[in-house]
This record gives structure tokens, sequence and C-alpha cells, in this order.
């Protein structure tokens, strides 16, 4: 399922490199103890899930083991800024209860809402989140700047804090996920990487590879994902 901040995911894990990316990525090993490797390297049993939060380097295995990962980033809610780094943490009981029982976008949604409810979140600035939530062209910093009405150092500093990277790679996330909507939407590698407003569909397959650990053709289109609004 994908939506707007959040994408969960059903998958057998294949060949990927260590990478990290703007969103927290909560795992569940299903069938087999999960095994994440990267800035820290730890076993999670199966039945129990954990948190990796954003920007924090890792990839998962062993190759072939089940495992649903949800993916949730600040564009989800305007006070869906968790803490950016921190180690990872085991869900509590309750919690991977809930992430196992998703059956819906709706269950989704609920789900990620009540796990935020109970982490210590805090809001990204107003005029930051309202900038993103607009129609306009953001293809650039000062565009995003500009819509926010903040001066392009002001927008650094905002942008750094809210989501632990510089405007310019917030806009390469904002172009991923254009772009992964697209392809998962039923459009070719060429149409998505055109969303996403990527020079070319090897920029296209460099970004995902940077962010997400596999290239769209191998990690992506063979997804059969349902777009909740």
């Amino acid at each position: 399922m994908l939506g707007t901040g959040w994408a969960l995911i059903d998958a057998r894990i294949g060949s990927s490199r260590p990478h990290n990316h703007v969103a927290h990525q909560i795992s569940l090993a299903i069938e087999r103890d999960l095994e994440i490797s990267g800035d820290a390297d730890l076993i999670v049993p199966a039945g129990h899930a954990i948190a990796i939060a954003s920007h924090v380097r890792h990839r998962l295995g062993p190759p072939g083991a089940l495992v649903r990962s949800f993916y949730l980033d600040p564009l989800f809610r305007a006070d869906a800024r968790l803490s950016a780094g921190s180690a990872p943490v085991l869900l509590t009981p309750v919690e991977t209860a809930g992430l196992c029982d998703i059956a819906s976008g709706a269950d989704a949604k609920r789900w990620a809402s009540d796990y935020l409810d109970r982490s210590q979140v805090r809001p990204v600035d107003a005029r930051l989140s309202e900038a993103l939530a607009a129609p306009s062209d953001l293809s650039t910093a000062r565009a995003l700047a500009d819509v926010a009405c903040l001066s392009p150092s002001r927008l650094r500093e905002i942008v750094c804090r809210d989501f632990g990277v510089p405007p310019a790679k917030l806009l390469q996330w904002l172009q991923l996920q254009r772009a992964v909507r697209a392809l998962v939407g039923g459009g070719g590698l060429a149409d998505a990487a055109a969303a996403g407003g990527f020079a070319d569909q090897s920029h296209f397959t460099r970004r995902c590879a940077q962010w997400l650990g596999v290239t769209p053709s191998a990690g992506l289109s063979a997804f059969a994902f349902e777009i909740v609004p």
C-alpha cells in the first residue's frame, strides 16, 4: 500500500545494499529472525518488530525472509517528526500486534497515527508543512523558500531540523516518491522518471538505489501496490 508520507510493503528480502532514507522504517519479522546490519548490527526475533529511525544506515537480511515494512515520513502528518538517527528500538507487543493486523489502507493510516500518538513526536514547522502540501512546482530549494515565505538560509535551518537533511536532499526524496507512485501506478521507467522530474531513467535508477538500496526495475516494479488516498 502506498499513501502520502507512508508505505506498507510485504515482501521477501532480496539483494540490497546498505542505505538510509528520510522515512522511518518499521519492520516486522514474520517467519524467521530478521538480521539488521549497517550502523547497528542486531537480530530481531520472529514475531517482533523494530523501528529504524530515518538516516540510520541499514540493510535487512537474510535473503528470502518474509518481512512487513512500514515506511513513515513527516509528509504523513504535520507532527510526524520523530527523532532522526536514534538507535533502533523494538516495538511493544501492542504496537506489533496492530502492525500484524493491518489489512486495508484505513487500518494502515490508523495504525500509523496511533503509533505517532504513543511516540515522542514534534511538529514540523507550519510554514514548511503548508508549502510542501501546496500544488506549486517545488523543483528547487529557491521555489520551496518562496512558497514557504522564508529566506533560503532560514529554510535550510528549518528543513535540516525537521527532516534531518538540507532542502536539496528533501526535494530529492519528494522526487523519488513521485516517481515511485508513477511506477507502481503502471508507468514504465521513462514515464516514472519524467513524473519525478528526473533528467532520465538512469538518474531515477541512481537515486532509487541511493535512497532505497535497490534499483526500481529490480526492487519495485514487481510489486502490486494499492494506492491509498
